[in-house]
């Protein structure tokens, strides 16, 4: 087990008895999105089971795949935070408010553990933000990067071209042109259309 998943889990199982489980604050077509402010009030979330979409509100493009243990929303912001979570199939979620989460982690000495979580998701925001996309090439090339780290649980779920779809602005038949020639030269190898 990696230092940052033992981060997450030591402030899970720390904070357990602070938290409520959170239900949908939205469900739209059958998806359950949860919110990391509500009723005007910032909140942290605990992923305590299952595999979340970590989405951008403003495009619903996903920037990430989240599995269990896993602390969402410990970044600060001035403003509401323009993320959400969407349920992949099944899951279940916690949450607290942010300030006395703050305020926990003082108390309880889990200090260097927020911030291990902290640096790792403003780190993993900044990759994606950076990600090239010069042209369709190099904005799959390095999406593909991108999703190659998911543990491989997700990799034989979801197929690349769904990640990239769902993860850029770039179409469908731009992708698989790509994706072909990648593949044709040799660059990339896919099982069923999936990642390795």
């Amino acid at each position: 087990m990696n230092r940052v998943t033992e981060n997450h889990e030591r402030i899970i199982d720390v904070l357990a008895g602070y938290t409520q489980i959170a239900n949908p604050d939205e469900i739209s077509r059958g998806k359950r999105r949860y919110h990391l402010t509500k009723d005007n009030v910032r909140r942290v979330m605990f992923i305590l089971d299952g595999d979340f979409l970590f989405k951008l509100k403003s495009e619903n493009k996903v920037l990430n795949i989240l599995s269990v243990p896993f602390v969402v929303g410990v970044t600060p912001t001035l403003d509401e935070p323009p993320v959400y979570l969407e349920r992949i199939d099944y899951g279940k979620v916690s949450s607290i408010d942010y300030d006395f989460f703050w305020q926990l982690v003082f108390e309880k000495e889990l200090f260097n553990d927020a911030v291990s979580i902290l640096s790792g998701q403003y780190s993993d925001l900044m990759n994606y933000i950076q990600l090239p996309k010069k042209n369709s090439r190099d904005e799959v090339c390095s999406l593909i990067e991108h999703w190659k780290k998911l543990p491989a649980h997700l990799k034989k779920r979801f197929s690349a071209l769904y990640l990239i779809e769902n993860s850029s602005t770039l179409s469908k038949s731009s992708i698989c042109r790509v994706l072909k020639e990648l593949k044709e030269k040799g660059e990339l190898e896919l099982v069923n259309g999936k990642l390795t």
